[in-house]
C-alpha cells in the first residue's frame, strides 16, 4: 500500500507541474487577446474610477525636473491645448502651433517679446500633453502585444499623434496603470532621434484620481526622477490661456 501511495503522489506532482505552465500560457493568451478598447476602458477606471470622460476637462500640474527648485506650471485642456509657465516665460500650444506668449528679459536685461516656436518643434508640445494625460484616452491606439516591465506583463498601446510624434504606453496587465512610456518625435520611432524612455514608479490619489507622482528618465547626470505636485483637475482653462499672441498671426 505504501508503494502505491508513493506512486500516486509522484503522479499527482507530475500532473501539477504540467498544469502550471499550461495555466500560465492560457492566462498569457487571454491577456494577449483582450481587445484594445477594453484595455483603455480598464485603464480609465484604474486612474479615474467612476468619472466619465466628459467629467474630466482639464488638468493642472506643477513639475519639478532636473533638480529645479521652481516648478514648471503646466495646464492641459483636452484634447490638445497646452500651457507651460516656466522661469524663462510662458509657452502656449493651440493644438496646431506653439509660441512664447511672454518671455523673461535676456541675460543683459533687454526685454523680449512673443516669438513663434520653429514648426519642427510643435510636435513636442503634443507629446507634453500625452505625458500628462494618456493619449489613448483621446486618440486611437493600436495594441502591439505584451512586454514585461520590471517583471510584470504590460500591454503595449501605440498612439500616433496628429503632428507626427508617437507614444507607446505600457499598461500593467494587473493594475491597468501605465508603468512605462516610449516617446518618439519621429512617428513610429524610425527617425533620426532614438525613442525616449521614461518610467512611472508610483501613483498618488488626488480627488479620487490616481495620478503619477512623477517619472524616471535618463537625465543630464544619469538617472533622474521628475516629480509632480499640486495636481488639480477641471481647473478654469479658457481658450485665451492657450492663444498664440495676435502679433504672431
Amino acid at each position: 500500500m505504501k508503494k502505491w501511495k508513493l506512486i500516486g503522489m509522484l503522479v499527482t506532482l507530475a500532473l501539477l507541474r504540467l498544469a502550471a505552465p499550461a495555466a500560465a500560457a492560457g492566462s498569457q493568451a487571454e491577456s494577449t487577446t483582450l481587445p484594445g478598447e477594453e484595455i483603455v476602458a480598464r485603464a480609465w477606471k484604474a486612474m479615474f474610477g467612476e468619472r466619465s470622460s466628459a467629467d474630466l476637462r482639464s488638468i493642472y500640474v506643477e513639475g519639478y525636473f532636473h533638480g529645479a527648485a521652481v516648478p514648471n506650471r503646466q495646464t492641459v485642456r483636452r484634447p490638445n491645448l497646452f500651457r507651460n509657465e516656466t522661469r524663462a516665460g510662458v509657452l502656449v500650444f493651440d493644438g496646431k502651433r506653439a509660441a512664447w506668449a511672454t518671455r523673461a528679459p535676456d541675460e543683459k536685461g533687454n526685454p523680449r517679446g512673443p516669438e513663434l516656436i520653429e514648426e519642427k518643434y510643435w510636435r513636442h508640445f503634443e507629446v507634453d500633453i500625452a505625458i500628462i494625460f494618456p493619449a489613448f484616452f483621446d486618440h486611437p491606439a493600436e495594441l502591439r502585444g505584451i512586454e514585461a516591465v520590471d517583471g510584470s506583463d504590460a500591454y503595449k498601446l501605440f498612439v500616433p499623434l496628429p503632428l507626427g510624434g508617437s507614444v507607446t504606453y505600457f499598461v500593467d496587465a494587473r493594475s491597468f496603470l501605465v508603468t512605462k512610456r516610449m516617446v518618439s518625435w519621429d512617428g513610429d520611432g524610425k527617425g533620426t532621434e532614438p525613442p525616449w524612455e521614461n518610467l512611472i514608479e508610483g501613483y498618488v490619489e488626488t480627488d479620487g484620481v490616481r495620478f503619477p507622482d512623477g517619472y524616471v528618465y535618463a537625465g543630464r547626470d544619469g538617472r533622474e526622477k521628475g516629480r509632480y505636485q499640486n495636481v488639480r483637475f477641471n481647473v478654469d482653462a479658457p481658450g485665451e490661456l492657450f492663444k498664440i499672441p495676435d502679433e504672431l498671426n
